[in-house]
């Protein structure tokens, strides 16, 4: 009897040492990784285009740029209204924040997104920050947008994206208002809006409307988000 509770115990700590040994092996190949990350935004929509990007990787713990059901931030108001990223880029600055590995403004041909074109870029990642955040506006609306929080990298997949409004401008559609085609202008609209971030209901056309539903409106998603992530073993 004692020699067979021996035995279990010397298997219960052979067992033991095994799973010890084979952490500190994954621990090891875990500090000599390098994940590499391709991250590609599409323009879904028949008629809009979206504006350059604002992009920031980080560790996961910063505030989200937006919150539905929250009024916007100034500075996702000055994308969602005009495509102006530099409050953002500010904010997000990675030399003034340790939570932040790198921010940029992604350009298609240094430009906008048009329809059914694509936006890339790629991360070396070795410092573990693994998450990113981006907006982007549909620049032929008052203060339509597109946007993520925090969307984890180390996973390979595409995400449809829904726009939202900003609630900040009044949704007038008056080309006085609007900087993307046909309209081209910049100022703002002082009229009452929502107040928070929402679904954003598209573009109807009608009196004082100097945009074409046929043309600028669409149905989400208008967006793909596509993430293809991997890692390499030095």
């Amino acid at each position: 009897m004692k020699k067979r509770i021996s035995i279990v115990v010397a298997l219960a700590v052979l067992a033991s040492l095994a799973t010890l040994l084979a952490a500190s092996l994954i621990s090891a190949d875990d500090n000599n990784q390098q994940r590499y990350v391709e991250v590609s935004l599409t323009n879904l929509t028949p008629g809009q285009v979206l504006s350059p990007v604002f992009i920031a990787r980080h560790d996961g713990r910063m505030e989200p740029l937006y919150t539905l059901g929250q009024p916007a931030s100034e500075a996702v108001a000055k994308v969602a209204e005009d495509a102006d990223t530099a409050d953002l880029l500010a904010q997000w600055d990675p030399e003034a924040n340790s939570h932040i590995s790198e921010s940029m403004v992604l350009k298609l041909d240094d430009g906008p997104i048009p329809p059914g074109k694509t936006v890339s870029t790629r991360f070396e990642i070795d410092d573990g920050n693994t998450r990113l955040s981006f907006i982007s506006m549909l620049v032929t609306t008052n203060d339509a947008f597109i946007g993520g929080n925090g969307v984890d990298l180390t996973e390979s997949r595409a995400i449809n994206l829904t726009a939202y409004d900003a609630g900040s401008e009044f949704n007038s559609e008056s080309c006085t208002y609007i900087p993307g085609p046909p309209c081209g202008n910049h100022a703002e609209d002082d009229a009452t809006a929502e107040g928070y971030v929402h679904v954003h209901n598209g573009i109807h056309g009608g009196e004082g409307s100097g945009l074409d539903p046929a043309t600028h409106d669409w149905r989400n998603p208008v967006a793909r988000l596509t993430i293809k992530s991997w890692v390499l073993l030095d």
